[in-house]
């Protein structure tokens, strides 16, 4: 039961029950304060209190900051019911508020609920309007009374009690961990405050016994699952570790699993690294391997990000890393970006640059991708394609059409070609490219590209070494000269293994292994293949032509080829809701085709940009599903 906050709990109550509209409230408050118990227990009450709530729990940390990660976790607008969406850590993805207020709100029925636990304070865009606003409610420190009956229930004596509440403040994360200190030394906890160096120490016992790697793995890995401590800890029992771990005062749930709370685990890693670098090395390299096991199945995108964050090479995080998603959201474009950027570009060396990717985005927006701020500002653009989904007039632009052709002279099929990486804001986010490679990575495709042509600006710094800690080559004779500006080509071979096994063969290099071996893998079924047969389910003549299709007679042949795409659509996606968007999108934009493509993106409230995403993520997933063997 949660102690003291029964006034905090009653003003929750109070706004999800306002009749006729969504109930929408904002918990603010410092680490450690108890936003994510407050939010659970208000949870408990709504389901217990009404059973028509289908709750939807998100961590900010999960995601990336991009609508369609978020659209992933909230599923298909039918499965939703009546939804109560939690979104914890949401400093995280802070960006998306936009999104949240634009889309999703007016998106919920009356009577749904959307609850935000963040450290930050919401700015003015968040106060209560009439059509719409979420109820700021922001946590103080626990009373002196609050913080001694949480103390009494760890067993805890008069003095200890007072020594421990003395310190900790009402800070329920500081109460937690001065009990458990406490426990183990009746004199610990006196004085100071918490911050990162007390918790250090208040959690340093801890990384001297037998539960050493355990705590390692939940402080090097995003969640720590009874898989991953399965695959990281050697000699010891990993369910009992797990038992152990769930247990612990600083440990939260999280997705599948569960991860420190972040001042925690930010301590124990420091811990790990100063005082047990071999062990550290070692469980990192582990982490690394479960990721890419995982990756290689539906967690493809997250297992990417995941990986390129264990890696330590500042060179490498330029241009590939989530680490602006606390300041900065994915999104794709809308009315009025390109004259914004338009307007910040004038007079700027790039702007001839930026003519041509305007042209291209205006005739095709879907290859577009942009960073926004919390204060939906354009902050950046990024362009990428692959050669199965670049529009015609990309074979005439004077960057990809050169490249284009390159790769389909090669027969490179499994490529990503990035135009264009601009920053617009004044006032640019050191992290921003890093947010946009990645960010075009995943616009353009789904699965683990095995090459990449990035467009290096040889006047922007960062950009060669980001290059060459990639591995890329430069290809001189791909270069463009546009304007003033020269953009080089530089061409990533990741590997059979693509992206996914890069990146964990990076992690190996910098622990000075060597790098793993894998079997190369070829696709049997290209995207292509499947994308042109969707398209033909209408046309039997033309769909009996498809190398899906077996047997005898136009009838039979287009038979055989609709039956394996209806198999594939049916048994290729997991039961996690983005999972279940994407099959819902596949199965109403191709094989009812009862209605057109922008009608299906406007009933499942998906933007054109978003719903074509999904069409061609889909597609990737049944080719991988029709390649594989057996």
């Amino acid at each position: 039961m949660l102690v003291g906050r029964d006034g905090e709990l009653g003003r929750i109550e109070a706004e999800m029950a306002t009749p006729g509209r969504v109930g929408a409230v904002y918990v603010h408050g410092p680490a450690g304060i108890g936003k994510t118990a407050l939010l659970h227990e208000a949870t408990d009450r709504a389901v217990a209190r009404s059973g028509g709530y289908q709750l939807v729990w998100i961590d900010g940390r999960d995601i990336a900051p991009a609508p369609d990660q978020l659209e992933d976790a909230l599923g298909a607008p039918p499965q939703r019911g009546r939804p109560l969406v939690v979104l914890d850590s949401f400093e995280h993805v802070e960006a998306l508020g936009g999104y949240l207020r634009r889309v999703l709100l007016p998106a919920l029925p009356p009577g749904a609920a959307v609850l935000i636990g963040s450290r930050r304070a919401p700015g003015p865009e968040w106060a209560p309007r009439a059509e719409a606003g979420f109820l700021a409610l922001a946590l103080a420190p626990l009373r002196p009374e609050a913080s001694t009956e949480v103390l009494r229930r760890h067993g805890l004596d008069a003095a200890a009690v007072e020594r421990a509440r003395d310190w900790a403040h009402g800070n329920p994360l500081a109460l937690e961990l001065a009990a458990a200190s406490a426990q183990g030394d009746p004199g610990s906890a006196g004085g100071g405050r918490l911050d990162e160096d007390l918790v250090a120490r208040l959690v340093a016992e801890r990384l001297q016994g037998p539960h050493l790697a355990t705590l390692g793995t939940a402080a090097i890995a995003r969640v720590t699952t009874p898989d991953l401590l399965a695959d990281s800890l050697l000699g010891a029992d990993p369910e009992a570790e797990w038992e152990w771990l769930r247990g612990r005062d600083f440990v939260e749930p999280r997705g599948l699993g569960v991860s420190p709370h972040e001042l925690v685990r930010e301590a124990i890693r420091a811990c790990m690294r100063r005082d047990h670098p071999l062990v550290e090395r070692a469980l990192r390299r582990r982490v690394a391997d479960h990721l890419y096991a995982i990756g290689i199945g539906p967690a493809g995108p997250l297992a990417v990000t995941d990986l390129a964050e264990l890696a330590d090479s500042p060179a490498l995080h330029w241009g590939f890393s989530w680490r602006a998603s606390a300041r900065l959201r994915v999104d794709g474009l809308r009315v009025g970006d390109l004259e914004a950027a338009d307007r910040r570009l004038a007079g700027r060396r790039h702007a001839a640059v930026w003519e041509g990717s305007r042209a291209l985005l205006e005739a095709a927006p879907e290859h577009g991708t942009v960073a926004r701020d919390r204060d939906e500002r354009l902050c950046g653009v990024t362009v990428s394609l692959t050669p199965g989904t670049a529009p015609v007039a990309a074979d005439e632009d004077p960057i990809l059409g050169p490249r284009l052709a390159h790769a389909r002279r090669l027969e490179r099929p499994d490529t990503v070609i990035w135009r264009d990486m601009i920053g617009v804001a004044e006032d640019r986010d050191p992290d921003l490219f890093g947010l946009l490679g990645m960010a075009g990575l995943l616009a353009a495709t789904s699965g683990s590209p095995r090459y990449g042509y990035l467009p290096i600006n040889p006047a922007l710094p960062g950009a060669r070494d980001f290059a060459a800690a990639g591995g890329a080559v430069h290809i001189a004779g791909l270069d463009a000269r546009v304007g003033g500006e020269t953009i080089e080509c530089h061409v990533v071979d990741w590997g059979p293994g693509g992206v996914l096994a890069a990146l964990h063969a990076h992690v190996y290099r910098e622990l000075g292994l060597p790098e793993p071996s894998r079997p190369a893998t070829a696709r049997a079924v290209s995207v292509a293949t499947v994308r042109e047969a969707f398209r033909n389910l209408g046309v039997p003549a033309d769909l009996a032509r498809s190398p899906l299709a077996h047997g005898e007679g136009v009838a039979e042949r287009s038979d055989s080829a609709r039956d394996a795409l209806v198999e594939a659509v049916d048994r290729a996606f997991g039961e996690t809701p983005g999972d279940a968007l994407t099959q819902t999108v596949l199965r109403r934009g191709y094989l009812e085709r009862h209605a057109t493509h922008e009608a299906v993106a406007e009933a499942l409230h998906l933007s054109r940009a978003a719903y074509f995403r999904r069409l061609r993520r889909g597609c990737e997933r049944v080719a991988a599903y029709l390649s594989a063997p057996g």
